[in-house]
């Protein structure tokens, strides 16, 4: 009996030892898995947070919206704009207005980018402008415009619009070298819009305003662009190179301002409108030349979907009579009373006959201002090809002037 009471007595501290035992495993075990579980949420945080900043993109640049491009009418607040043209020039002209001395600018670590453009007062009242242009490359870049040229008609911020009134001028902007112009921002006090300037619809642009921007470039020096606004058919064998040689020494001795277009006529692919100008010479008064009629009528034609103006018979006199050789002055020949002068023409009146005969030799003998080493293509010196040579740019007369050029 004893023996077996000490037999029971003697097995119970193992029981209690081992429930103790059991007890502590089991803290221990639920311990460890708690201490993975949040070691491994920790650890997921870690790779999540990881990743998002692996994904996360760089800010895009703010995109300007586009209200149209060039050729369409835009609305900014109480103006509409209309981008005509955009020209990358390595150095720029202007004329601020009538009396204001000719300014230039450029240098070879820049080009300029200017911006042709319409604005039309949508106000219902007269104003002047207040509107701000950016320009913004492929890259995204953003230019400001050049603010130490003043351009013709006060700009965009300063020009003076009757009611309903539309007038040209030109955004300058100083650019590196090379920047392809994309698009362009134009704010007032009461909106803005965007135009893409890598794309182009002419077909909408109202004849009107091809005359408009025709008398602005005479106040830039971009006679050359004027010149391509003329119909190819309607120059007379007029070339490119005349016409510089006509325009070019006046730059500066005159401003010339376009105060009114009248339309004559309009159809679906001619128009014929009356011009009303002022001429002013270089100390701002207005030219007072007996002979220069201001008010002329102008012709117009579409030509691919593009409005081109028809260069007049007495403008064409007047370029052939200023261009030609001196020689032995022939007598006067006083032009009727009725037969209107050009008012382009600044040079003094002509005293040469205005025959065809006379055209022809006056023209033969021209001076020889150019040869092919002036010409980067053949395209450039086949405008300065005129009848009988002048320049001897055609050596054997096939009529394809400086064939070595590419």
């Amino acid at each position: 009996m004893g023996g077996l009471l000490f037999g029971r007595v003697g097995r119970r501290p193992s029981i209690k030892k081992i429930l103790t035992l059991a007890a502590v495993l089991a803290v221990l075990l639920v311990s460890s898995a708690c201490s993975s579980a949040d070691e491994g949420k920790g650890g997921e945080e870690d790779v999540i947070a990881g990743a998002s900043k692996q994904r996360s993109p760089d800010p895009e640049p703010k995109r300007t919206e586009i209200d149209g491009e060039i050729g369409d009418s835009v609305e900014a607040g109480v103006l509409s704009f209309r981008i005509f043209d955009v020209r990358a020039k390595d150095r720029i002209y202007a004329m601020a207005e009538p009396g204001k001395k000719p300014v230039t600018r450029g240098n070879i670590s820049s080009e300029y980018v200017a911006i042709d453009y319409l604005v039309q007062n949508i106000s219902g009242s007269p104003m002047t402008t207040g509107a701000k242009g950016t320009l913004l490359d492929e890259q995204g870049n953003s230019y400001s415009q050049d603010t130490s040229i003043e351009p013709p008609s006060g700009g965009t911020d300063g020009m003076e619009l009757g009611t309903a009134q539309t007038m040209a001028s030109t955004m300058f902007f100083r650019v590196p070298n090379g920047i392809i112009p994309a698009t362009l921002e134009i704010k007032t006090g009461g909106g803005e819009a965007g135009v893409d300037l890598l794309e182009r619809d002419l077909e909408n642009v109202p004849p009107d305003d091809y005359l408009r921007v025709y008398h602005l470039y005479f106040n830039e020096q971009a006679y050359e662009e004027a010149y391509e606004m003329f119909d190819p058919a309607s120059v007379q064998n007029i070339t490119l190179g005349e016409w510089l040689a006509f325009y070019e020494p006046l730059w500066g001795k005159r401003y010339v301002n376009l105060d009114n277009l009248t339309p004559l006529s309009e159809g679906s692919d001619r128009a014929t409108f009356r011009m009303t100008r002022t001429f002013y010479d270089a100390e701002g008064d207005i030219v007072a030349d007996p002979e220069v009629n201001p008010s002329v009528t102008q012709e117009m034609v579409e030509v691919d979907g593009k409005w081109k103006l028809v260069m007049r018979d007495d403008l064409v006199s007047d370029i052939i009579a200023v261009i030609g050789p001196d020689e032995t002055p022939t007598p006067e020949t006083k032009a009727p009373e009725n037969e209107s002068k050009d008012p382009e023409r600044t040079q003094p009146p002509s005293t040469v006959p205005e025959t065809t005969q006379q055209t022809e030799d006056t023209r033969s003998a021209a001076p020889e201002d150019y040869d092919c080493e002036d010409f980067e293509t053949q395209e450039e010196a086949q405008l300065y090809l005129a009848p009988g040579d002048p320049y001897e740019l055609d050596e054997d007369g096939n009529g394809q002037a400086c064939k070595t050029l590419p």
